[in-house]
């Protein structure tokens, strides 16, 4: 899998920052995907794989509420992982933590599938709608059959108003945090360049073709949207 985003220390912490002016839900999304994963459950010992664990934000928002779960957080970015051990030395959980440095291709595939699986804020890094699907299929294939899956995204039509429409709710936020117009215009070229926008449609599509089903979008804010389904 191709990795085409790397972070340092400072971009780290920026990232963090802004990810919560991004989307004013994020925290929220946390805590809607836990009521999602334990609804499907059903309070058992169960095992996570999360893609895109750098940070550690899904082991603090999910760790210290659910002793019953284990996790295998996988993400490039060695700057990022020490942030997530960190918050799992912090908060007790390296008994139920295990961090891989790299892409899927370096989570081992063992009998032992997992219960449950997140991607959030990763998809739209990757830039070949190909290597989108390459993931979204790799992820499928560490799954159980029925196991619940939730990404969350970018998306819009770069070429539909829709789309600017929600950009310029999204400038308003950075405008209203404090941060100059000329910056906030420089972001959001940066974004429109940088991140892989692609409809719904084709994200929903993407997920049926990588073998899941069920799919519907839960959340939307901004210029992201989540979507849970289950694995076949």
């Amino acid at each position: 899998m191709k990795e085409e985003i790397t972070f340092n220390s400072k971009m780290v912490l920026a990232y963090d920052a802004n990810t919560r002016i991004s989307i004013p839900t994020y925290d929220l999304i946390f805590t809607m995907v836990q009521s999602y994963f334990r609804a499907q459950l059903d309070e058992k010992a169960a095992s996570l794989l999360v893609v895109g664990a750098g940070g550690g934000n899904e082991l603090s928002a999910w760790g210290p509420y659910n002793s019953k779960w284990t996790f295998t957080g996988v993400d490039p970015s060695a700057e990022m992982l020490a942030m997530a051990k960190n918050k799992a030395v912090q908060l007790g959980l390296e008994s139920r933590v295990q961090l891989i440095q790299g892409t899927i291709d370096d989570v081992r595939h063992s009998d032992s599938k997992y219960d449950a699986a997140s991607c959030i804020l990763v998809l739209h890094f990757i830039h070949d709608e190909q290597e989108k699907l390459k993931l979204l299929r790799a992820i499928k294939k560490h799954l159980k059959p029925g196991a619940p899956f939730v990404l969350v995204s970018a998306y819009g039509d770069l070429y539909d108003a829709e789309l600017r429409n929600r950009l310029n709710i999204w400038k308003s936020f950075f405008l209203d945090v404090g941060y100059e117009s000329a910056k906030v215009e420089e972001m959001g070229n940066t974004i429109l360049t940088k991140a892989s926008f692609i409809s719904e449609s084709k994200i929903e599509q993407l997920l049926r073709e990588a073998g899941f089903t069920n799919i519907g979008r839960f959340h939307s804010t901004g210029l992201f949207g989540g979507w849970i389904c289950h694995a076949e």
